[in-house]
């Protein structure tokens, strides 16, 4: 998935190139969301965060990257994002306000005297300094000195070597992020032993518990989703559904009377609402609110957002693509379910076997259909900043970057649109 994307030129009159910005949430201790890391790719060309020294179409990128995350950032969340040596002594953190943008220092940056000044000169300026990749070696204490978090990157290593790590840390003045947390497992270890931040793909992840059945509620939920796929789901049904829960019903008035709708007038019959948004558009709308109701953490509501976003982009996408897909409406439910293992903290195959699902779509949301898995792999690598797997996905797709990039940038505004008013 291609997260956002915007025009930028540079001073040379090349013309416009697509920047791509992905997202990914770090969470606290609590499993709130602290804020989120931006990855950016500067080109449609270029396979990694590729910065130029002194080139002011890289500021802009980060500066236009920034503008997007606002339109979603919560009250005192903060963005990180990476710098690397030339970009540190050419200002280019000076772009961004220093209470929102937390700068962060590639591990392949020496703390030289030139680069200590600059560090020094951002930190009276009020900004936070976060260091990157730090594995305990030696060399770096100037700069840990002046570190307001380190990140460290967990993944495969032992409770002994994390807690070595620690004591390294502890006689420095600095919160700890714990990065590439892959399970609740390793979650719960980074915070016994003190850190403060968390970052990976664990919160993404079906959290299963031995034994455990889906409460009352849940399955009241799974049911509706069950009812949602029937093909004969007539207007009378879906009204008579909404009208038994005022929640559904405020809420679905709250979204049709929206701004965004862009109706002259309010409306105020259920009946009328589910009419004017038709049948499709209806039961999209209460799926989606089904999932958010499955479970309101922070944690399952960035999922959810993630979700939502697929959904629409793969809705979109598959038709530019040459490769033969889904109908449009199979892939958007693709993308909705996706994650619907970590959403129910179930397996996914006793899960599709509780919903009404083409056998095709049944099928890749298990594993089994690896022709349609790359549609959900090309999704799913933006949002980790997979740069690489981005273009060749959708060469293999026969999807232009072009397309890929307005599409994502149509869903990402939708995901958090609908997500408000939800």
């Amino acid at each position: 998935m291609i997260q956002d994307s915007r025009q930028v030129n540079s001073d040379e009159g090349t013309g416009p190139d697509n920047v791509y910005v992905a997202r990914q949430p770090v969470f606290d201790r609590e499993m709130n969301i602290w804020g989120y890391e931006l990855l950016f790719r500067e080109g449609a060309g270029s396979q990694s965060a590729a910065f130029q020294d002194g080139d002011l179409a890289t500021s802009r990128v980060i500066a236009d990257g920034f503008g997007l995350a606002t339109e979603w950032l919560r009250e005192n969340q903060r963005v990180l994002i990476n710098y690397p040596a030339s970009m540190l002594l050419g200002g280019s953190p000076r772009a961004l306000p220093p209470e929102t943008a937390v700068v962060e220092i590639l591990e392949t940056v020496r703390p030289d005297r030139e680069i200590l000044e600059i560090c020094i000169q951002l930190k009276e300026e009020g900004y936070s300094l976060a260091l990157d990749d730090f594995v305990g070696s030696p060399g770096y204490e100037p700069l840990l000195e002046l570190a307001d978090l380190v990140k460290v990157d967990v993944l495969g290593m032992h409770r002994d070597e994390l807690e070595r790590i620690v004591n390294d840390l502890q006689r420095h003045k600095c919160l700890l992020l714990a990065e590439k947390v892959e399970d609740l497992e390793m979650f719960d270890c980074c915070r016994e032993l003190g850190f403060s931040y968390f970052q990976g793909f664990f919160f993404s992840r079906p959290q299963l518990v031995s034994g455990k059945k889906l409460s009352s509620s849940r399955i009241s939920k799974v049911n509706l989703l069950q009812e949602l796929g029937r093909p004969d789901l007539d207007f009378t049904r879906i009204s008579e559904i909404i009208k038994g829960d005022v929640s559904l019903s405020y809420r679905l008035l709250r979204y049709i009377n929206s701004p965004g709708m862009g109706l002259a007038y309010d409306v105020k019959s259920i009946s009328q609402a589910v009419t004017m948004l038709g049948q499709r558009r209806i039961a999209a709308w209460l799926r989606v609110l089904v999932l958010a109701d499955m479970d309101p953490s922070p944690r399952a509501r960035e999922l959810l957002f993630f979700c939502l976003q697929r959904a629409w982009f793969l809705e979109a996408v598959c038709d530019r693509g040459e490769a033969v897909c889904m109908e449009s409406d199979s892939m958007f439910l693709l993308g909705l379910f996706s994650s619907l293992d970590a959403l129910l903290a179930q397996p996914m195959e006793e899960i599709v076997q509780k919903i009404s699902l083409d056998e095709r779509l049944r099928d890749v949301l298990m594993g089994r259909n690896p022709e349609m898995q790359a549609w959900l792999d090309l999704a799913m690598a933006g949002e980790r900043g997979q740069w690489d797997i981005v273009e060749r996905t959708l060469k293999h797709l026969g999807v232009s970057r072009e397309d890929a990039a307005r599409i994502q940038n149509q869903a990402t505004a939708r995901a958090r649109q609908f997500l408000d008013l939800v």
